[in-house]
């Protein structure tokens, strides 16, 4: 996880970039970013060995060529600084190829990202250190795509319920998954969680370990429920949902205790997107003891 000194110089990267790009209004659109940065953003095949080879000699981790390394970590987006070109993999969906272009286009705008992907100094790159931009990147891919404060100040107008997250998303032209990411974590200072989950009646990707993919906290929760792990939120979830074909699939309270032992009311909407259900947590209050 990043770092708050960090967050917060990625924060002032952003909002520096966003404002000589003249993005002042939702929506956030790449095109309009990429194209104020000069980067061209070409689409790519990562089963066109033909296309790759053109730049696998520009593109090494630890000496491995990037034909090879794409499958093995799954590498959807590439920048090439010196072409001041950004390479996205065609295969994947629409939402994915938009946060992996923002995500490259963080690499492009964060000073102290250049020198670890010109030349040779990508060869000797630590994994642990790759792993440490990646997450800042992911971190500033966001910013990004919500205007940064923008969207913090809009969400506070807002109650927190799912109906919210469908107006944001609407207004900032982002995926549900993104949209209500952004939203517990940069929104209402209360206990809140975003699961993100393959249904019941699904069965789990490959590339998943547990079917829970994505178990989200605001600061507020991460402090105070610490001791909830995302087992015990998906089980409720999973007793609290219907198949459908997509939409809205369920409506429950629970309650959950605190690192204090005491038990708090929380409300959850679950919706799918027709590839994971997204449930939101939001609190309620202490239990009443009557």
């Amino acid at each position: 996880m990043t770092d708050e000194a960090t967050c917060r110089q990625i924060d002032k990267v952003v909002d520096r970039a966003l404002e000589d790009a003249g993005l002042k209004e939702p929506p956030f659109m790449i095109e309009d970013l990429l194209e104020y940065l000069e980067v061209n953003r070409d689409f790519y095949d990562l089963e066109d060995v033909r296309l790759l080879r053109r730049f696998w000699h520009k593109v090494k981790v630890r000496g491995r060529r990037l034909v090879n390394i794409a499958r093995k970590i799954s590498l959807h987006a590439v920048w090439l600084p010196d072409d001041d070109q950004i390479l996205v993999d065609s295969s994947i969906p629409a939402p994915k190829q938009e946060w992996a272009s923002f995500h490259d286009a963080v690499h492009t705008i964060v000073e102290w990202h250049r020198p670890y992907f010109l030349g040779d100094t990508a060869q000797t790159l630590d994994p642990d250190f790759q792993e440490m931009l990646e997450g800042e990147a992911n971190y500033g891919a966001s910013a990004l795509m919500f205007g940064g404060k923008i969207f913090a100040k809009e969400a506070l107008d807002t109650s927190p319920e799912w109906a919210s997250i469908q107006l944001l998303k609407k207004r900032y032209k982002k995926s549900y998954v993104t949209t209500v990411r952004r939203y517990v974590q940069f929104s209402h200072d209360i206990p809140m969680v975003i699961v993100i989950s393959t249904p019941w009646w699904e069965e789990k990707p490959d590339d998943q370990k547990d079917r829970c993919r994505h178990f989200v906290p605001s600061r507020k929760f991460g402090s105070l429920f610490a001791c909830i792990s995302p087992e015990i939120v998906l089980e409720q979830v999973d007793n609290n949902t219907y198949q459908r074909t997509g939409g809205p699939v369920g409506q429950f309270g629970l309650s959950l205790p605190d690192i204090n032992g005491d038990l708090n009311e929380f409300y959850a909407e679950s919706f799918y997107n027709r590839h994971y259900v997204l449930t939101l947590l939001v609190y309620q209050g202490k239990l009443k003891y009557f």
